[in-house]
């Protein structure tokens, strides 16, 4: 009998196996990677084949075994890289199979699947059916036939409290049975077109002369490439629909159906310009070539100051990737950066590029992925998610800005896409290229110690110096009588750029109006019911009233008009946020055109490629936002920038703070006068002596990574240790802090007196209560990464939901 190992696509993680089922005959045809539909546990779901094998019946010993029902795909979904990587990341992260398999589908299902409830043939009736509610239920189903629930909740309101229970008892005693139906959720879009059959004679020309009409459509056809046209071409040739099908019934041409593959950025168009590369960028290139053409992993850093031409160097490798027909996956942090990159890629591979990322549709990311299977598009580019989209031979994987922290998934599957893209680099025998000016201390360590081979840009194109930076001492502002958001000189700034009809760019790393709210009168701060976190003042917009809202847990609040503690209507708001600076722009320099770019302004699918091309087209004078303009925006008549608390996430218990304070100092300072002048920045900071602040403020990244790498070693923290954050979670908080504490003793038990291998805990989190559920954190610091994940999965830690694995966390909170 064949059988095949299947794992279902269900996110429940104590369904960790793959089940066996049996292979029907007309199913003979399926192997590793196909994507079926299986009955489990009463209901029908969508699975992934792992392996076929023939067994005997011996071997089965009397088992009966399900048989899978369909194949949802017309051709195997999971390539054998895929399911190798998709194997690789489950061991490492502690995550089920199937969990990680759902990386590799856009919307992690290709299925919807439905409840219908169907009656069943009544036999003397039971006597539920005796109830009214129970019998209206049952004569609606037998009169409508099966039905989902929202349907008969519709049509029966009178029953609708009640229809769960109702349905769920019917089914029970057999009165009504469940039929489930899957259908794929790609919408995928078709066009009609018009094909001729015949060959237009002059005795056929003859025939249709008095039917001018269908004479007209023929010389269309005829004269077409493949002689075929699609019906909204011939609707433009005001051709009717009357005359196509009159051809039809003739049998001169047929009617038929084309998907259609939407590009989502195929209107992005740009010209190639003649481009010289620099020495540095050639040698670059010059030392990568070697390992693209041995079709062998090697990792290289390329370190280039702002405005160095990374990208160029990008472009340069991706065509001789191309070249040897190889696929190549571009890797951004934010989805805010996609059109900048896709711009100019589209210069060199104009119909070559697939854009990936979650603010695209399912359909979107379906027929991208589909033009990748069809060999209609060879380099991918896009947020994290690019990496799962099924290329057959990756050659070449960049990762822009490679020290982001976007680059890590904040759910499970914590995975971070520089371990996958390192992996598929492997398997495919390909080349990964990390690039940033300012790059992850592990990721620069590794190039210090030869694992990645570092290569390096120390000048910006056209020799254009590094821009002015001036660090201003809010302490000093404040005693000087500056209440303000701005110091004066960043005022004084602003006035100038726009006085010489330059543009400026401005960094406040807070969304909102005001921080937190407080009573004056009893000093009671507004706070999240779920997390007991500050609330942050949104205004409201477009006469909408403001709201307050949990950034944390996404809840919303409205603002109260007296203290909940005591009464008072003595409310202030405290703190400043992009929607606060905004306003006082306005007000400080009234001429100057702002534009805001923060989650809060970016939440459709276009946004953010619409604001950075307004601003492009110099619409306004200022972008202000959150870190997502710190980032890869080049802009030539951007001159000046101002950062507002650089220093804020040094407050964070984080021991990357430091690191994330220099990063966005050095990223966003490297925006001003990329073409040409010399640009200017401003720094408002409460720690100018902070080593983070004046390394940031002359771009030393050696300077900073010296002195970084100090205190990581005393304290043994990445890269002298690898990461392992336990996050226990419970809505009794006893049981939280006892589950943490009992995998601390064990951890001590097995690894007793190894100085490489540290457990720290159990602390509550720093949020340590989230939507009522109370949260304890345990962190394991290791020098030998695979013990600790053998020692948890013995531990059993990756089956549990009341535990979330995270190894290698980028953030400590």
């Amino acid at each position: 009998m064949l059988t095949a190992s299947v794992f279902v696509n269900i996110p429940v993680k104590s369904i960790a196996k793959a089940y066996t089922y049996s292979v029907p005959a007309e199913l003979s045809f399926l192997e590793a990677g196909w994507r079926v539909f299986v009955p489990f546990g009463g209901r029908k779901v969508e699975g992934f084949i792992l392996a076929v094998a023939d067994k005997a019946e011996t071997e089965l010993a009397g088992i009966k075994l399900k048989p899978i029902e369909a194949a949802i795909d017309e051709e195997c979904w999971f390539t054998p890289a895929m399911i190798k990587a998709a194997k690789w990341l489950a061991d490492f992260y502690l995550c089920s199979l199937a969990e990680m398999m759902r990386l590799f589908m856009p919307g992690k299902s290709g299925l919807k699947i439905s409840v219908q409830y169907e009656a069943v043939e009544e036999e003397g009736g039971h006597i539920l059916l005796q109830m009214p509610m129970y019998r209206v239920v049952y004569q609606y189903l037998a009169d409508q036939g099966p039905q989902g629930r929202n349907a008969i909740a519709r049509a029966l309101p009178e029953v609708k409290e009640e229809l769960p229970s109702i349905l769920e008892k019917l089914v029970q005693y057999k009165v009504l049975r469940k039929e489930y139906a899957a259908q794929k959720r790609d919408n995928a879009r078709y066009e009609k077109l018009v094909v001729l059959t015949c060959q237009l004679t002059g005795q056929i020309r003859e025939g249709y002369k008095r039917k001018k009409a269908q004479l007209h459509l023929l010389e269309l056809l005829a004269a077409a490439p493949e002689q075929t046209l699609a019906m909204a071409d011939l609707k433009a040739a005001k051709v009717s629909s009357a005359t196509v099908r009159n051809l039809a019934e003739a049998g001169l041409a047929e009617i038929r159906q084309r998907r259609v593959l939407r590009d989502s950025y195929g209107d992005v168009q740009a010209d190639r310009q003649r481009v010289e590369l620099t020495e540095e960028q050639a040698a670059a290139v010059r030392a990568m070539e070697p390992a693209l053409s041995a079709h062998a992993y090697q990792g290289f850093l390329l370190k280039g100051v702002t405005g160095s031409g990374k990208t160029q160097v990008y472009i340069e490798m991706a065509e001789r990737a191309r070249r040897l027909g190889r696929q190549v996956i571009v890797l951004v942090p934010e989805i805010a950066l996609t059109g900048q990159v896709v711009t100019a890629f589209k210069a060199y591979f104009p119909d070559d590029i697939v854009v990936m990322h979650s603010r695209l549709s399912l359909a979107e990311r379906n027929d991208a992925i589909l033009r990748v299977r069809r060999g209609g598009a060879g380099i991918i580019i896009g947020a994290r998610s690019a990496l799962f989209t099924p290329a057959e031979d990756v050659g070449l994987i960049i990762m822009d800005e490679e020290q982001d922290m976007s680059y890590k998934q904040d759910e499970s599957p914590r995975y971070h896409a520089r371990v996958v893209a390192e992996e598929l680099a492997h398997i495919h025998g390909g080349l990964l290229l990390l690039g940033s000016a300012t790059p992850s201390l592990e990721s620069y360590h590794r190039a210090r110690q030869g694992e990645l081979t570092l290569l390096t840009l120390t000048k910006r194109i056209g020799n254009l110096p590094l821009p002015l930076v001036k660090c201003v001492d809010m302490r000093q502002e404040l005693r000087l009588g500056n209440r303000h958001i701005m110091s004066r000189p960043l005022q004084q700034l602003i006035e100038q750029t726009i006085a010489k009809r330059q543009q400026l760019i401005i960094m406040l790393n807070r969304r909102g109006f005001s921080t937190f709210v407080m009573c004056r009168s009893c000093g009671e701060v507004i706070k999240c019911k779920l997390c007991g976190l500050p609330l942050v003042y949104h205004q409201g917009v477009g006469g909408r009233p403001g709201r307050l809202a949990c950034h944390h847990c996404d809840v919303t609040e409205p603002i109260p008009d007296t203290c909940p503690k005591c009464g008072s209507r003595y409310i202030k708001y405290f703190g400043s946020g992009t929607e606060k600076l905004e306003q006082e722009l306005h007000q400080v320099v009234p001429s100057a055109r702002v534009i805001r770019m923060d989650r809060d302004t970016t939440n459709t699918k276009f946004a953010h490629q619409e604001i950075l091309a307004r601003f492009r087209r110099q619409e306004y004078d200022i972008l202000l936002g959150t870190q997502m303009v710190a980032k890869g925006h080049d802009i030539p008549n951007v001159t000046a920038v101002g950062i507002i608390s650089a220093d804020s996430s040094l407050n964070l218990p984080d021991f990357r703070a430091a690191e994330r304070c220099f990063m966005l100092i050095t990223q966003t300072a490297g925006r001003a006068g990329r073409h040409t002048e010399q640009g200017r920045v401003i720094i408002q900071t409460y720690n100018p002596e902070h080593y983070a602040v004046t390394c940031g403020i002359v771009q030393d990244y050696e300077g900073f990574y010296a002195q970084e790498l100090k205190l990581r070693q005393q304290l043994f923290y990445p890269p002298y240790s690898r990461l392992v954050k336990l996050l226990y979670q419970n809505e009794d908080e006893q049981a939280a802090r006892s589950g943490a504490a009992q995998l601390i003793a064990a951890f001590q038990q097995q690894f007793r007196g190894d100085k490489r291998q540290q457990a720290i805990g159990p602390s509550p989190a720093v949020i340590a209560r989230l939507r009522g559920i109370y949260r304890f954190v345990v962190l394991i610091k290791t020098a030998d990464l695979p013990a600790v994940q053998a020692f948890l999965r013995a531990q059993g830690l990756h089956l549990r939901t009341d535990v979330a694995i995270d190894i290698d966390p980028i953030t400590m909170l």
